[in-house]
């Protein structure tokens, strides 16, 4: 009955424990980018990362209520102007920010606070629907990311720092574009699976529990 009791107790920490169980993980981020104009040249993009609330939680606590969070992509070359556009080897950095407001006339407002996590894009595909319909605005985008630096990458497991999910939804028509940029971008980094911190529960640590 003991064991019984043990085993019930454990299921029911899964749902609280992050070294059990975890809900979904992601930062959502809400953008505008520059692509480059042929093959070789770069592609930026400038974004906020946006509190997601009880729904979604963060891979890392982030804390809203006293910082900024912004997301910043440079140096991603485009390797084939097709379709997809195919790009690599580019740069991403997130950043907390206590002393100014991102403002996407200045792009240095984007990278002039701590370095939270940073990595690269090792690759990035890109649908522009207008390649398939001509007065389509609309696209996606899916890439990888791999950390490999920061303030807190730390606090990411080894194991769980690489392999990344990078998805965009592209809009170059969209009301929302800043003067001097060529698409919005509303997307979202995510590990693959849910992750824990390198603190994490122990099996043993649990067991001892009872």
């Amino acid at each position: 009955m003991k064991r019984m009791s043990t085993i019930l107790v454990v299921i029911l920490l899964a749902g609280t424990l992050p070294g059990l169980a975890a809900a979904q993980q992601l930062f959502d981020f809400f953008g505008m980018a520059n692509l480059p104009a042929a093959e070789g040249g770069s592609l930026s993009m400038f974004g906020v990362i946006r509190d997601g609330g009880a729904a979604v939680a963060t891979p890392l606590p982030l804390d809203f209520a006293n910082y900024e969070y912004t997301i910043v992509v440079e140096d991603l070359v485009l390797v084939t102007d097709d379709y997809p556009e195919t790009y690599a080897g580019g740069t991403i950095t997130i950043y907390r920010d206590a002393s100014s407001t991102a403002d996407y006339a200045a792009t240095g407002t984007f990278s002039d606070g701590t370095a939270v996590l940073s990595g690269v894009v090792s690759s990035l595909e890109l649908f522009h629907y207008s390649d398939l319909v001509p007065s389509a605005t609309g696209g996606s985008g899916i890439g990888t990311v791999d950390w490999t630096g920061g303030a807190r990458l730390d606090e990411i497991a080894p194991g769980d720092q690489d392999g990344w999910g990078f998805f965009t939804a592209t809009n170059s028509g969209s009301g929302l574009l800043e003067p001097g940029y060529d698409e919005v971008w509303d997307g979202k980094v995510e590990p693959a699976t849910p992750i824990v911190g390198t603190e994490r529960m122990s099996w043993g640590a649990v067991k001892a529990m009872y």
